[in-house]
């Protein structure tokens, strides 16, 4: 399991970072914590939640098919 601790000067700029993380499978743990340079998040992820995310990525770029007539 991986862990990432997100810092930030507000609470605007942390909400702006952490939902950046999230379509990379990060998840949150426990709450905002509230200290003298700011505000931080402590997030965490599964390794295999990687390779899910990769797979289904590639599974939902739908093919092109050709539109144009041969002449």
């Amino acid at each position: 399991m991986e862990f990432s601790i997100v810092v930030a000067p507000n609470l605007e700029s942390l909400a702006a970072e952490v939902s950046g993380l999230f379509s990379k499978g990060w998840q949150l743990k426990g709450s905002i914590v509230e200290h003298k340079q700011g505000y931080a998040q402590q997030m965490t992820r599964k390794p295999s939640d990687i390779v899910r995310l990769r797979t289904k990525s590639h599974q939902a770029q739908p093919i092109q098919k050709r539109t144009k007539w041969i002449e």
